[in-house]
């Protein structure tokens, strides 16, 4: 299917590794031109030159925290400086730290809604006037199903993605005349090193091992497995193309059927 993505300049943050950077690989696959943005200068700088090397699309990188307003001014900057303009904005953050609500103090509160979603606000803001000239826009949001079925232990996540789920339904109609889409989409089980390290966490808890809390997060995941990096990348991938032009405003769970409400 021809996405009708070639050309078009995208910026997409947590891509050093795991799901952030399956995205802009695909997108890159898709003929975009990617900017790809992580904390991790090394990892960040390996995944872009992995990334260039195999789809032959420009990518460029810059290092930092999205919880830093500076570095979202900066990357906007480069990515205008360079290229002329900004047609999609991938957010993805990772996950603040597990817990319940007594566990976390003021401080972890503050950080995880500044890194989860106080930034994805920044970037969309700073992004979309220049999608409004070009009347073509797309905004995609990372999130996770546990914004929908919160979980005790999750609580700093579910609320800072709960938040971010309700940013993009209400500005989704605000940007909607100057086609501009701009949607939530929520993972559940995907293997990667966050998944790992939240099993691993869950194991120390409940004095288990990893292999047992592996077995059971996926016995409760209809598909009978955790998805694969790609294949979230290849649904934002859609989102982002003419082909999802009039999908907006959603939150759409990636999650094999795990997630059973709806509100």
């Amino acid at each position: 299917m021809d996405l009708s993505l070639k050309s078009k300049i995208a910026i997409v943050t947590g891509a050093s590794k795991g799901i952030g950077r399956a995205i802009a690989m695909s997108l890159a696959q898709e003929g975009c031109r990617v900017c790809v943005v992580a904390r991790t200068e090394v990892t960040l700088n390996e995944s872009r030159a992995e990334i260039q090397k195999l789809t032959n699309s420009e990518v460029m990188a810059v290092s930092g925290d999205v919880a830093d307003p500076i570095l979202i001014a900066a990357v906007v900057k480069q990515v205008l400086d360079r290229w002329g303009g900004v047609d999609i904005l991938v957010h993805n953050t990772g996950g603040p730290p597990p817990g319940s609500f007594m566990e976390h103090g003021e401080d972890a509160w503050a950080l995880a809604i500044n890194q989860n979603f106080l930034s994805a606000v920044r970037f969309s803001r700073a992004v979309a006037p220049g999608m409004k000239l070009k009347n073509w826009g797309r905004i995609i949001c990372l999130t996770s199903t546990i914004a929908k079925e919160p979980t005790p232990q999750m609580v700093l996540s579910a609320c800072a993605r709960a938040a971010l789920s309700a940013f993009t339904k209400a500005i989704a109609a605000e940007l909607a005349p100057f086609n501009i889409t701009v949607n939530t989409v929520c993972p559940g089980g995907v293997q990667t090193d966050r998944v790992e390290s939240l099993m691993q966490a869950a194991a120390n808890r409940e004095n288990r091992t990893v292999d047992e809390i592996r077995k059971r997060s996926v016995a409760l995941i209809p598909s009978g497995r955790f998805a694969s990096p790609a294949e979230v990348a290849d649904v934002i991938a859609f989102l982002a193309s003419e082909k999802g032009s009039y999908v907006t405003g959603v939150s759409l769970m990636v999650d094999g059927g795990l997630t059973k409400s709806i509100f």
